[in-house]
């Protein structure tokens, strides 16, 4: 995960994580996309610090996409059908 990312998902997660069911995450579906860039090496610790990002705020796991140069292609459309999904379910 990026600094910036990180950054921001810390300070989210001091905020939303003391609220319990208040938090304005609370079961509402989350879906998190990690796109890697060189070799994708850092793909999968960048997914495993999200999904305890979306345990800490009390968010449901709607799904989560690992994407980098090799699967680009066959991600992307995968992706944009889980958005739309989300999005439906709303």
């Amino acid at each position: 995960m990026s600094e910036s990312a990180k950054a921001f998902t810390d300070r989210l997660r001091r905020c939303e994580a003391l609220r319990k069911e208040e938090s304005r995450f609370y079961k509402h579906p989350i879906l998190c996309i990690a796109a890697a860039g060189g070799s994708g090496n850092g793909l999968i610790t960048c997914l495993a610090s999200m999904e305890r990002w979306v345990d800490h705020i009390r968010a449901k796991k709607f799904d989560f996409f690992g994407i980098h140069r090799w699967n680009k292609e066959y991600k992307l459309p995968a992706i944009r059908a889980a958005g739309e999904t989300l999005a439906k379910s709303l």
